[in-house]
């Protein structure tokens, strides 16, 4: 029989064991409730150099996350998200005398709706009476500013989160934060001196260096929506379709020659800007101009339908005002916006405007080439000007989409003022042009009304309207705005001896009485709009010459209206959404509107869009 024989550890020999284990071991308290109170203490030991370690990894993990926005705050649909970016003083801040340093952060909530900012600050001791000058201590605030500390939130983990100072470590006799300087200050480095003491051995010091390299960038980016000028941008047109039955009105195979997108309300000159997808544009062919003197988006180039859907769906406006209580503000609706699509051969700067829910579709139509010549004070000259009779007919045998053109019929003073605001000629210059009243009924009985200083409307649903009678009792006429002494019936002398309606298109209206009976608007006055009767043939002279006019189309006319459908082209053009509308709002700041702006432009001087 063999027995085998161990040799067992002396007592000796177990307590060099121990002592041995003792100065490699060091233990960590953790202070982590449930991911709360997320930072460890270091309360005891004999190994400096792992206890420096630890503490470097401890104070890098929480600067890391310095000036972290946290993305959750794009979505402002939630005020509690919306918060102003972290400055750049507290994405890193040091203390004056080196031996404190703090960051601010964004945390999210556990089911990542909500973000929350905090702020955590490392220091060693002179913190007040009760705090050990050689302890670095640690704590954790709630904030929204990086400054101001918040003692009570919504946060569900903010009392579990927040504590006021705790000992992360007992053994520093010295520290210092600070950034290396080479050449000039490194934002993006933390240098952590430390003189570490041995808790056996009072006489042990180390001396440790650490060298931080920083992740905490401006996040710009990420918080541009809670920036003073966010948000300031919206895709006024993002869920704009452009027929209402495609297989009626098929968007891949039908063709849009232009369209105009105009601020129609209220719009500032300087503050207001429509941008768009340059790509697209490019890729569908289209030339795009914003005129910032009139507010208009015109788009030209055909495309299919479907490309021009794509395309105005991009269109962006953005409020150039970097400072939000800075904007300019209106009761009810701050702006409006108005899509119209272009339509054939017509005028390719139609824009559209809506009243009481009838929507109104204006151009102006610049004609020198088929006219009969305008009076030049001796007689017809040759520059092919249209006569109002011309100018009426052409407007009339006029068609858009569904609708029925008309000489346009100016019915109140925003109409009067939107024309003249919005349309301009070649030259970009105020319109001097024809539109619809006379008080000459040329013998058509469609015309009755008319007579000598009894002004009727000549087209459009207000037809054979009166509106202005020459009595000098202004009770009893509806909206005019005739320059001083107008009308005058001026020149009423060279009826029938200085031109004749020898040569008249078929249907076109001619005076049966001489002197001035059809209305112009006037360029003498910058474009304010003021109205001249003048006789048929118009002049050649400023500042009455006419060598256009205004085109107007209506959805109350003709009537009945014709809706969409298939029996006929004109309803199938119905089902053209040639019309589009949009009312924004500027300062709603709860963000419960759908109709607030909800994009952030980093750069709203620039075309480039937000992203």
């Amino acid at each position: 029989m063999f027995i085998t024989k161990s040799k067992g550890f002396s007592l000796i020999e177990l307590l060099i064991g121990i002592f041995i284990a003792s100065l490699v071991s060091f233990s960590i308290y953790s202070l982590f409730d449930r991911g709360s109170k997320d930072f460890s203490q270091i309360s005891n030991t004999s190994n400096l150099q792992t206890e420096a370690t630890a503490i470097y990894n401890l104070i890098e993990r929480d600067l890391a996350r310095g000036g972290f926005v946290h993305p959750i705050r794009g979505d402002i649909t939630n005020a509690n998200n919306c918060k102003d970016a972290i400055p750049d003083n507290h994405r890193l801040f040091i203390s004056s005398d080196g031996k404190g340093v703090s960051t601010c952060f964004d945390k999210p909530s556990y089911d990542g709706t909500v973000a929350y900012r905090y702020r955590v600050t490392y220091r060693l001791g002179a913190i007040g009476a009760g705090y050990d000058a050689n302890t670095l201590y640690k704590k954790v605030e709630r904030t929204d500013d990086c400054t101001t500390i918040l003692t009570t939130d919504t946060d569900p983990d903010f009392t579990s989160t927040v504590h006021g100072w705790q000992p992360v470590s007992e053994n520093i006799n010295d520290l210092t934060f600070s950034r290396p300087t080479i050449g000039s200050t490194n934002e993006n480095i933390l240098n952590l001196d430390m003189d570490m003491q041995s808790k056996n051995d009072s006489d042990v010091n180390l001396n440790f260096r650490k060298r931080i390299f920083l992740r905490n960038k401006p996040l710009t980016n990420s918080s541009t929506n809670c920036d003073d000028k966010c948000p300031n941008s919206k895709d006024i047109f993002a869920d704009y379709d452009i027929s209402s039955n495609e297989t009626n009105w098929d968007p891949d195979t039908r063709t849009v020659p232009s369209a105009t997108v105009v601020i129609s309300e209220n719009y500032e000159d300087g503050e207001d800007k429509l941008q768009w997808n340059t790509s697209l544009a490019s890729s569908y062919g289209l030339t795009v101009n914003f005129q910032s003197s009139t507010g208009i988006l015109s788009i030209n180039g055909s495309a299919t339908a479907r490309e021009y859907e794509s395309f105005l769906r991009s269109v962006n406006y953005v409020n150039t005002e970097n400072d939000r209580t800075a904007r300019t503000l209106y009761t009810g609706v701050d702006r409006e916006f108005i899509l119209a699509l272009g339509f054939g051969s017509l005028c390719d700067d139609l824009i559209g405007r809506e009243v009481s829910g009838i929507r109104h579709f204006y151009c102006y139509v610049e004609n020198t080439t088929d006219g009969r010549g305008a009076w030049n004070k001796t007689n017809l000259s040759g520059n092919n000007q249209l006569w109002w009779g011309q100018a009426r007919l052409r407007a009339e045998n006029s068609t858009y989409y569904n609708l029925s053109g008309y000489l346009a019929t100016i019915t109140s003073d925003a109409e009067n003022d939107y024309v003249l605001d919005k349309i301009r000629d070649s030259g970009g210059n105020p319109i001097a042009a024809w539109f619809g009243g006379t008080d000459n009924s040329g013998g058509e009985s469609v015309l009755s009304n008319a007579s000598e200083n009894n002004w009727v409307w000549a087209g459009g649903p207000e037809r054979n309207t009166v509106f202005f009678t020459d009595d000098g009792n202004s009770s009893n006429d509806a909206y005019v705005n005739w320059r001083n002494n107008e009308p005058n019936n001026c020149c009423g002398g060279m009826y029938n001896n200085d031109y004749n309606n020898s040569s008249l298109e078929t249907n076109e209206h001619y005076p049966n009485a001489a002197g001035e009976h059809y209305t112009q608007f006037s360029n003498a006055i910058s474009g304010t709009g003021y109205w001249n009767d003048l006789f048929v043939p118009g002049v050649t002279y400023s500042p009455f010459q006419t060598i256009g006019y205004v085109l107007e189309f209506s959805t109350n006319f003709p009537s009945p209206t014709i809706s969409c459908g298939n029996g006929s082209e004109s309803e199938r053009l119905a089902c053209a959404n040639y019309f589009s509308s949009y009312d924004l709002v500027l300062d709603d700041n709860t963000y419960t509107s759908s109709d607030m702006l909800d994009l952030c432009d980093i750069d709203p001087s620039d075309s480039n869009l937000p992203s």
